[in-house]
């Protein structure tokens, strides 16, 4: 039985990378491994219980799922191919990816498992180590390179033209048997947390003394998978590795969710969660902030601004984002920073500012007249195009006396418009003259002029007094 672990830590959110290795060296390695699984499984019973929803966080802070601890074992249960000398589907009781989630950028943390039920995908497994005599290869020697993300996420360049190369080892599992796993490294520096190490000077330095945990979705590939000759369970993607028994207090960042959709004008909210690492204690300050690019349009905000943690204690705080009218349409990040002495952990959300559908305002000046019986007064109405809305207005008026008590014979006064529709063109202006008239036997009184401007489907309102007087 073999256990592949596919790290994928790409720039930016990527989390996905393709898996590529050196088949003179993975062919070695995978027949001395399935020889050795395929003795040890018989001994072990299946696995077949309901896994618990995991509650550790993810050392990403671009992966929003928390994790369930477990076993290589527990993850590939013990159902053998004595015919491919790979593993069988029905070994695992965690949920398994399709291979659509494995390429995006946001897999799911709960997914159909063997027998149809959900289950968690997102596990930490500790403690693996490379197996005897073995090292780790650099990519960059055997090609394995890239410099554009998949076709899947976008198919863009890297960040600045840069280019990202696998590592690839053979880890172990020696608290249970010594099965194998494999793990490639796609090092990313900027989407990884203090306590994850995410880079191939480190990971190639590796030795089979070292013991590493690792946290990644759970995935299933058949011998008909593309480059595989064998059936696995993989972690694919794997999202963050570490050295074990890590033991320099931390802090990790997660929101939810980790991107927001706002429309100009409106805000939108996320939820921070900070968890203590490795026994950290203290109060963490917060402070928040968007692309530069949209400062002066758009604003963020924290609540509260700072948390106090306990040793393994969570805390949370809402990240406010409100754009403005004149936010400019596109995508932005907003970033978070906590800041606990010489700890400083950033976390970085996407953020879509989106236009709203085309609409219209309507306003009135002066918004309170006095008129004398038998006279009349004026209102200008101002109708204005927003986010690009083209149409006709219609105008109406209706009339009623602010005393909702007066007398139901009472004389009101009249209203009319001139023009009584306005045409407006794209982010254009426009404006009408209301005349409010009283005749010698209209009621002297308050009365609230209601203006009505009808486009289509679109109604909006605007209210003006006015007060008939004695001569």
């Amino acid at each position: 039985m073999e256990t592949e672990v596919v790290t994928t830590l790409q720039p930016t959110t990527q989390v996905h990378g393709k898996r590529t290795r050196t088949l003179p060296i993975v062919a070695t390695v995978l027949l001395a491994a399935l020889a050795v699984s395929a003795g040890l499984f018989a001994v072990h019973s299946a696995s077949a219980t309901t896994i618990t929803p995991g509650n550790l966080p993810s050392w990403n802070p671009n992966v929003n799922c928390q994790a369930t601890l477990a076993t290589v074992h527990q993850v590939i249960g013990n159902h053998f191919n004595s015919s491919t000398q790979g593993a069988l589907e029905s070994g695992g009781p965690f949920g398994v990816l399709n291979t659509t989630d494995e390429s995006s950028l946001h897999p799911p943390c709960t997914a159909p498992n063997v027998n149809g039920t959900m289950a968690p995908t997102f596990v930490e497994i500790h403690g693996i180590s490379l197996t005897a005599n073995s090292i780790v290869e650099d990519g960059a020697v055997g090609g394995k390179c890239g410099t554009k993300y998949l076709s899947t996420n976008g198919g863009g360049p890297y960040p600045s033209g840069q280019t990202f190369c696998n590592a690839y080892g053979v880890f172990q599992d020696t608290t249970e048997y010594t099965g194998n796993c494999e793990t490639l490294d796609n090092p990313n520096p900027k989407i990884c947390i203090r306590r994850t190490v995410c880079n191939n000077s480190t990971f190639d330095s590796l030795n089979p003394t070292q013991k590493i945990d690792v946290q990644g979705f759970v995935a299933w590939h058949p011998p008909s998978s593309s480059g595989h000759g064998y059936s696995s369970w993989e972690l694919h993607p794997l999202t963050a590795w570490r050295l074990s028994n890590g033991t320099t207090p931390d802090i990790s960042m997660v929101s939810n969710p980790p991107s927001l959709s706002v429309q100009q004008g409106s805000s939108s909210t996320s939820t921070i969660t900070l968890q203590s690492l490795d026994n950290f204690s203290g109060t963490v300050a917060l402070a928040s902030g968007p692309s530069p690019v949209i400062e002066n349009t758009t604003t963020t905000s924290l609540n509260p601004t700072s948390v106090s943690l306990a040793p393994g204690g969570s805390a949370t705080s809402t990240l406010t984002v409100k754009t403005s009218q004149t936010t400019s349409p596109g995508s932005y990040k907003v970033s978070v920073k906590a800041m606990s002495g010489s700890i400083v952990r950033i976390l970085t959300l996407s953020l879509i500012v989106t236009s709203p559908p085309p609409d219209f305002n309507i306003s009135a000046s002066p918004t309170a007249m006095t008129a004398a019986v038998g006279s009349s007064g004026t209102a200008t109405i101002t109708l204005s195009s927003l986010y690009s809305f083209a149409g006709t207005v219609n105008l109406s008026g209706t009339i009623a006396p602010s005393d909702t008590t007066a007398s139901l014979s009472l004389v009101k006064p009249t209203v009319s418009f001139s023009p009584a529709s306005v045409a407006l063109g794209a982010n254009g202006t426009g404006s009408s003259t209301m005349t409010v008239s009283s005749s010698l036997l209209t009621t002297p009184g308050t009365y609230t002029v209601t203006v009505t401007g009808t486009s289509g489907t679109m109604s909006h309102s605007t209210t003006v007094t006015v007060t008939v007087s004695l001569l």
